[in-house]
């Protein structure tokens, strides 16, 4: 059994020699002649064989600029944080601190979009902000 695999990756390094042997010549062409070998050995990436599914599109997270929204107020801040708060008072605390506050009392008014846009992330259960990774 071993001796079959021996002999599987001796014939593939054999292939990859011969084939880097290959672009070794195509780099020492003049520039017509290795775009006309080019031209008979070039496939399609479409007509490639792929197993793997298409991804679907990941929904948008980012949060939204404010030139794009109303304007976040204070009393946007305070609802979300209450809301959050009657859910998990741990997880408003430990949303809180990753802003670097106690309290949404203390939040500056630059950070208001952002905080309403991660609590509201939340309220929603798509983050943990008691995880260390969010």
């Amino acid at each position: 059994m071993l001796e079959a695999k021996i002999e599987l990756l001796t014939a593939a390094v054999i292939e990859l020699t011969r084939v880097m042997r290959e672009q070794t010549m195509l780099v020492e062409l003049p520039a017509s002649q290795a775009k006309e070998v080019l031209k008979e050995v070039s496939v399609k990436i479409e007509d490639l064989p792929n197993d793997k599914p298409k991804s679907q599109p990941t929904p948008d997270t980012s949060p939204v600029s404010s030139n794009e929204s109303e304007p976040v107020t204070y009393d946007d801040v305070k609802r979300i944080t209450i809301k959050v708060s009657e859910a998990s008072r741990d997880k408003a605390k430990a949303a809180l601190s990753r802003f670097g506050v106690k309290s949404a009392k203390e939040l500056s008014p630059s950070q208001w979009v952002e905080y309403v846009h991660y609590m509201t992330r939340v309220a929603n259960g798509e983050v943990n902000p008691e995880a260390s990774h969010e």
